[in-house]
């Protein structure tokens, strides 16, 4: 297996870091629904869519979506926060986090054809 470009991965981490300004195009935007708190996690459409063929085909597909905002109603915006930084090339401690927010990261994980990242959370 060949070692990872470091140049590559602390570039993306750090482009994750320094979101959103000024260089993302992209926001999921959560709505927590006891509370009616309003939440905005900003992303880079290209970072995304070289991680999932999902978001390959959401951002640059036939049919690509045209808002810059996403609602995003079937995840917790902790969740998705921890899947943008896999995407990202972060370091996540999955072994550290609790059974809801694995779950929810395999769930996002399935919904984004990340098979690699539902391995390690088996």
């Amino acid at each position: 297996m060949a070692a990872p470009n470091i140049q590559t991965v602390d570039l993306m981490a750090t482009l994750r870091d320094i979101s959103p300004n000024p260089t993302s195009d992209v926001s999921f935007t959560f709505v927590d629904q006891s509370t009616g708190e309003r939440a905005d996690l900003p992303a880079h459409k290209l970072v995304l869519a070289c991680g999932s063929s999902v978001f390959m085909a959401q951002f640059y597909g036939p049919s690509k979506e045209q808002k810059d905002s996403i609602p995003v109603e079937d995840s917790s915006s902790s969740a998705f926060e921890v899947f943008l930084d896999v995407l990202y090339n972060k370091k996540v401690p999955l072994k550290s986090m609790d059974f809801q927010l694995l779950g929810e990261l395999f769930y996002l994980a399935n919904k984004h054809h990340l098979d690699t990242l539902k391995d390690e959370i088996v």
